[in-house]
């Protein structure tokens, strides 16, 4: 009698830029372990796959966890998966581009295991039919999707035992499900419950029961460790799977495909696991979605309904996070002329080496982990944000290389809508830096990309409602994981530290600089932080025209003409800027002149401000601090300074920034913090610094301020 078989996919991968204490904490506890309980049970056959920038930290940290994982390989125990090298969200990069992450995989596992995968990992499952053509063409044979995605292309729950064939424009593909059911119970739940799952496919010939999931949650997840290891379940697991090996028999998917061919073909709609496509949604939206599904399960047969209830696309994350879509709108331009010089100048063998060299910084810009946001971190982690921005820098500053050799490139200047937004940007890049002006967002410059230090320093997130923040606020929490065995990861909630719901505030624009604030004279720095200036909106967030071109590309000129409300009713208020930026020796000049008229004298007292957002990481390093009159402050210093120069200071990444103005100002300095979700908990993340630097009128019948900001960024010497 036919055995049902079992096939297991597990999944592994740690971010680009992620701390190294946070991977060997996932080798400690996930990696090692599980790979040293297969090692004592090698009757059981599974799927592994590793992110590349996973297998390469590995390599490097910890060769003789190589030697292992080619011991499993040799002896036919573990098939290894391919996909894309860093991990890449696919459907949100150039089939170009697909194909170089998935190739790369497959030499590197070819390189060191002797085999080339059959099948490739689609990251968090992000499916969508288009894919099918550029994974073929990759080499890729099979992939593995939540039952989700086959459900909701009208499978029935019984059909989901078996492997399906797709094709997009002729290119097949074969197609595994991933139960959920399995997914639940694998660890968290006792082994029966398993096994309960897997009877279900005997007297069924060739049923399988596939399950792809994280190598994270057998033992890095909160509680797993002591429940996987110390408490014996995966051993456990694997004694209970050797021993119902009379109807059960483990297998790679690899071989399973092919002993089996595919039920028949199908096409599956786009999709990821369902609380992805909840996250994907905005907040509002994402609430009402998390609402219907409880309701449809407490309707009478609310499954029939449940199974067709998807939520958002996962490009939508682009649309939900502008900073998540700047960052990959730049990569994607970087792309598109790394593409142009490989297509006109690869032929040139040192060229071609230094191509090389831009396109492997490319691809791991493209790692998906900080370009979205759910339970994990993700995007509101900045350390990984500015990861993918180094990596881009690299790969920018590269390109500059080839388009000038040892000397310095033209300075360039750009209109168009990089971020695809319906407004055109201006974009200047130079030898050390490049920038993007965005007039429709108050004239604001939403990045500055210092490429000495590699280093992206503006990388700060707009505060915005959470769906997870009502949570909260309602302080459902517990410092401690659970008391019985360990839960899903989506079911945990804790917190860090108390009171975090004290700091929930949403900003009224996105956290860029150079933005204009023109409020009542007698408004504090408390007032700034607490977003109660009661600013003119339309000259803070409004679209500002650039003013006639000069001759001068370095110089970019704004206005904009605002009614403001004051006591004696509305003045009408003309606002000018011109930005102006130049480098040399790899100190990059940036100098705001603002200048603000009223068309009639006023007997109402205004404060100009002129923001500047700065995100240097560490709030509390040592090594990064604010400076004035010889005395350093944390970064997340708050409060106000009014001594000249203002030193910012990143001695890690080697950077200095020093900040003057005229007529001298206050400066305003706060914090931007946000409360973010990850697995561990909610918590407190720094987010940068918000610095206004603020002139007040002078007299009750002032017609104009004028003021002058200048940054100067400058490499640091710390002597050797």
């Amino acid at each position: 009698m036919s055995k049902v078989y079992f096939a297991l996919l597990i999944h592994a991968h740690q971010p680009v830029g992620n701390f190294d204490h946070v991977i060997e904490e996932g080798f400690e506890k996930s990696y090692l372990p599980f790979l040293e309980a297969l090692d004592r049970h090698p009757a059981i056959r599974l799927s592994l796959h590793f992110s590349g920038s996973l297998l390469e930290w590995l390599e490097h940290h910890h060769p003789e966890y190589f030697a292992l994982l080619k011991k499993l390989t040799a002896r036919g125990q573990v098939e290894m998966v391919g996909g894309g090298y860093y991990e890449p969200i696919l459907p949100s990069i150039p089939d170009a581009d697909k194909h170089a992450q998935i190739r790369k995989l497959s030499e590197y596992l070819s390189r060191h295991f002797g085999a080339e995968p059959r099948g490739a990992w689609v990251a968090e499952r992000v499916w969508e039919p288009s894919l099918a053509r550029p994974l073929v063409e990759a080499g890729a044979g099979y992939v593995v999707l939540d039952d989700t995605h086959f459900l909701a292309a009208g499978l029935e729950p019984g059909e989901l035992h078996t492997s399906y064939i797709t094709e997009e424009a002729g290119a097949p593909l074969r197609l595994i499900p991933s139960l959920k059911s399995l997914r639940y119970t694998i660890p968290f739940r006792e082994i029966s419950e398993t096994f309960d799952v897997l009877r279900q496919g005997e007297g069924h010939p060739g049923a399988l029961f596939a399950m792809g999931d994280d190598c994270e949650k057998f033992g890095v997840w909160p509680g797993t460790y002591a429940h996987c290891y110390t408490n014996g379940w995966l051993e456990r697991f694997l004694k209970a799977l050797e021993n119902e090996n009379c109807w059960l028999e483990t297998t790679t998917l690899a071989d399973y495909l092919a002993a089996y061919p595919p039920s028949r073909r199908i096409y599956l709609p786009t999709a990821s696991y369902p609380e992805m496509m909840e996250w994907a949604l905005p907040t509002a939206a994402s609430q009402v979605f998390k609402a219907v599904h409880e309701e449809a399960e407490h309707l009478p047969g609310g499954a029939r309904f449940e199974r067709f209830l998807r939520g958002g696309l996962w490009r939508n994350f682009m649309s939900k996070y502008a900073e998540s879509n700047q960052i990959n709108k730049l990569v994607l331009a970087a792309s598109a002329r790394y593409r142009k010089y490989r297509e006109e100048r690869g032929s040139d063998k040192k060229v071609a080496s230094q191509l090389d060299h831009v396109e492997n910084h490319l691809l791991a810009a493209q790692c998906n982990d900080a370009y979205w946001h759910g339970v994990f971190g993700g995007l509101y982690a900045p350390h990984l944000r500015s990861a993918l921005m180094r990596k881009l820098i690299e790969a920018e500053s590269g390109l500059d290389e080839i388009e000038a050799p040892g000397r310095n490139p033209a300075l360039h200047r750009e209109t168009r809508d990089l971020d695809v937004d319906g407004h055109e940007e201006v974009l200047l890049t130079g030898t050390d830096f490049g920038l993007i002006l965005k007039p429709s967002d108050g004239g604001t410059i939403s990045s500055l990309r210092y490429k000495p230090a590699r280093a992206e320093l503006i990388n700060s997130l707009m505060r915005r409602p959470e769906p997870y923040h009502e949570q909260v606020r309602q302080k459902a929490i517990t410092h401690e994981a659970p008391r019985e065995g360990p839960a899903s990861i989506h079911d945990q909630v804790w917190s860090k530290e108390p009171n975090l719901g004290a700091l929930l505030r949403y900003d009224h624009y996105a956290r860029h600089a150079f933005r204009t604030y023109v409020f009542p004279a007698w408004k504090s720095w408390e007032d700034f932080d607490y977003l109660r200036l009661e600013e003119n909106g339309d000259l803070a967030g409004g679209e500002w025209r650039i003013s006639k071109p000069t001759a001068k590309q370095e110089t970019i000129g704004l206005e904009r003409v605002a009614a403001h409300r004051v006591n004696s009713g509305d003045i009408s208020l003309r606002a000018r800027k011109r930005i102006e930026t130049s480098s040399q020796d790899s100190v990059w000049y940036l100098t705001c002149h603002s200048l603000l008229e009223s068309e009639r004298p006023s007997a109402n007292l205004l404060a100009l401000g002129v923001e500047l957002v700065f995100n240097l990481l560490a709030p509390n390093a040592h090594d990064r601090y604010f400076e004035a009159a010889g005395v350093r402050y944390p970064l997340e210093f708050h409060g106000m300074m009014s001594t000249a120069p203002l030193l910012i200071v990143d001695e890690w990444q080697r950077v200095m920034i020093t900040l003057n103005a005229k007529p001298r100002p206050e400066w305003w300095i706060v914090p931007i913090e946000t409360i973010s979700q990850s697995e561990t908990g909610f918590e407190r993340v720094y987010q940068g610094s918000a610095i206004l630097a603020v002139w007040r009128t002078a007299s009750s019948a002032w017609s104009e301020i004028r003021s002058t900001l200048r940054a100067e960024i400058s490499s640091l010497d710390l002597g050797g």
